[in-house]
């Protein structure tokens, strides 16, 4: 069995905002101890002390905690952005095991804790599996930590996000047990008698139809469809946008096939990366990730609209899997570029899970990316939203 609930707080004061969370996940959770937790919190709060950390797990009953500072957080009942927050989930379980952890220095070492972490998945043996990491956004690269666990123990799914925060702090926060750190990965394996479901919503929608990179090297795309890359995206901007191209850069994006193999970026199979560089002379487009000649490829636009379009459908996908089971508990990763600044009002993503799945104890946070499955393999992604839904088996 199953027991989850979560809790939230606006206090200010960061003693007070742990006390608050915590005993509203216990309450909602009807335990009086439990046996593992996540929180997430603002960064102001973990700028101010860490003293709150040890007082998190004896108020929760558990040294078994983990977390990550966010630019925002959220449960069901809404989302906390511009101002201070901290949530608790605390779960209770028989059939789940949950084994947090922390490693430092993340810099430079991604390879080898991907290692560390593909020799540990290899070794349990575990089919039934979730692998939750939260590195810090300012100072790791995710994908080679992704890339050294799949050659050791092939795929594990892996949810999470990239530690982040407001702009305010100037670094980002991971915890686990009684340890508060910077420039590290912080994260949870669980495992035991469970259901999972792990959908993506995409903030980015496509606004052509897919083409293919004709001249690449590294992360500069040359050509498109045999015409100069940036000539093709030039003929994407109107109005405003043809005006100012560094303002058409914060939002268009180029879509990149999650399986490079497959190379589709049909609805649901496409990466977003932002575009890093234009050269005007030679017609060249640079972008956040390596590409090769023969990639299919399409533009995106940021858009409200659309968002909550396919947050829609990404939420009928999961109320379709469930068959009208409720899960046990959910976490909910949504990009620092989603929120109010995408939709102009609060609380938009965290009103449709709601709405669609219930009072399901949801935590999560806003991150500087996200980390999810795609065709069988972990990605990292911008500009999503990602779900998992944890339930009990019947």
């Amino acid at each position: 069995m199953i027991r989850a609930g979560v809790g939230q707080s606006q206090e200010k004061v960061t003693r007070r905002a742990v006390e608050e969370a915590a005993a509203q996940a216990l309450s909602r959770a009807g335990v009086s101890r439990a046996d593992f937790a996540i929180t997430f919190f603002t960064a102001d709060h973990a700028a101010q002390s860490s003293d709150w950390v040890t007082e998190l797990g004896q108020a929760v009953g558990t040294d078994c905690v983990v977390g990550s500072s966010g630019a925002g957080v959220l449960t069901g009942e809404g989302e906390i952005e511009g101002g201070p927050g901290v949530v608790v989930c605390v779960v209770a379980s028989d059939t789940l095991m949950a084994r947090p952890f922390i490693f430092e220095p993340l810099r430079d070492n991604e390879t080898n804790l991907g290692i560390s972490f593909g020799d540990f998945l290899a070794k349990t043996g575990e089919k039934n599996s979730l692998m939750i990491l939260l590195p810090d956004t300012y100072n790791g690269n995710p994908q080679p930590l992704l890339a050294a666990m799949a050659r050791r123990a092939g795929f594990h799914p892996v949810v999470g996000a990239g530690s982040s925060e407001n702009g305010t702090a100037g670094a980002t926060y991971q915890l686990y047990g009684d340890k508060l750190a910077t420039n590290s990965v912080a994260g949870a394996y669980l495992s035991g008698d469970f259901t999972l479901r792990i959908d993506v919503t995409q903030g980015c929608q496509p606004i052509t139809e897919p083409m293919v990179i004709t001249k690449a090297e590294g992360n500069l795309i040359y050509q498109i469809n045999q015409r100069p890359a940036l000539e093709v995206f030039a003929r994407l901007l109107k109005g405003p946008l043809a005006e100012d191209i560094r303002r058409a850069v914060r939002v268009i994006f180029v879509g990149l096939p999650a399986n490079r193999q497959e190379n589709s970026v049909a609805d649901g199979q496409y990466l977003v990366r932002n575009i890093i560089g234009l050269d005007a002379e030679k017609g060249i487009i640079g972008v956040a990730d390596e590409v090769t000649e023969g990639d299919a490829v399409i533009f995106t636009m940021r858009d409200g609209q659309r968002a909550r379009e396919d947050l829609g459908q990404m939420l009928r996908r999961q109320c379709e899997a469930l068959d009208h089971k409720k899960p046990a508990f959910g976490i909910y990763f949504n990009c620092c570029a989603r929120g109010n600044s995408l939709y102009g009002i609060p609380g938009i993503d965290s009103a449709y899970i709601r709405q669609a799945l219930g009072e399901v104890p949801l935590i999560g946070m806003f991150g500087g990316y996200e980390l999810a499955p795609l065709g069988r393999a972990n990605h990292l992604f911008a500009y999503t939203g990602v779900l998992a839904l944890i339930g009990e088996r019947d």
